[in-house]
């Protein structure tokens, strides 16, 4: 871990140079909606194919075109896989959920389409947008309806990655010191959040069934 976050760190402090670089800057914004397009795309199709990191693509927006409208891009894109997700596990079910998320990723999955209900999804979304693809992919596997699914969604998950672009608001992304802090953050509360959010799948789970 401590590797992959010297590394992570040093390909930041390389990269930001040309990410930041007035061509570089110039070019992508020159291309009209072709650059946010590709990286809502980018992001999008990373939760899709869950074992994919989206990392790449937020840091190339964040240099780019800031964090405000980065976590915009970030969110369009998330509301674009959570539609997809959703309709392969319900249409074509567990294995093509394994193909595409991952074997490993199979038990997450499970854990949370175990626990199946409105307050359940919301409090997932709120606290579980580390595990977001595999949230929306579990879903697809209960019975809930798409409308309650894609509504709860739009509007806890907007909550969620609004409240990010509050917290982080103030960091100069222009900079190696901006990108690290934000990554380190992300390091820590990643962890964080994935442990609460399986702390109260279990607590859900052991709840008695009212009628």
């Amino acid at each position: 871990m401590v590797a992959v976050i010297i590394l992570v760190s040093i390909l930041i402090i390389i990269s930001l140079p040309y990410l930041n670089s007035p061509k570089f800057t110039n070019f992508v914004k020159s291309s009209g909606s072709f650059g946010p397009l590709v990286i809502i795309l980018f992001i999008a199709i990373s939760q899709i194919f869950a074992p994919l990191p989206g990392s790449p693509g937020i840091i190339v927006s964040l240099a780019v075109f800031g964090w405000a409208e980065t976590r915009i891009y970030a969110y369009i894109g998330s509301l674009i896989s959570a539609a997809v997700n959703f309709y392969i596990a319900r249409k074509y079910g567990r294995n093509w959920v394994k193909k595409l998320a991952g074997k490993n990723s199979m038990k997450d999955i499970d854990e949370f389409a175990n626990v199946e209900g409105t307050e359940a999804l919301a409090v997932s979304r709120l606290l579980g947008f580390p595990l977001f693809d595999y949230i929306s992919y579990a879903a697809g596997l209960t019975t809930m309806s798409f409308h309650r699914y894609y509504l709860i969604t739009a509007v806890f998950g907007g909550i969620a990655n609004f409240g990010f672009m509050l917290l982080f608001k103030n960091l100069d992304f222009s900079t190696p010191k901006g990108f690290i802090i934000w990554y380190g953050s992300m390091l820590l509360l990643f962890p964080a959040f994935v442990f609460l959010i399986k702390k109260y799948l279990k607590y859900e789970k052991k709840k008695p069934i009212t009628s």
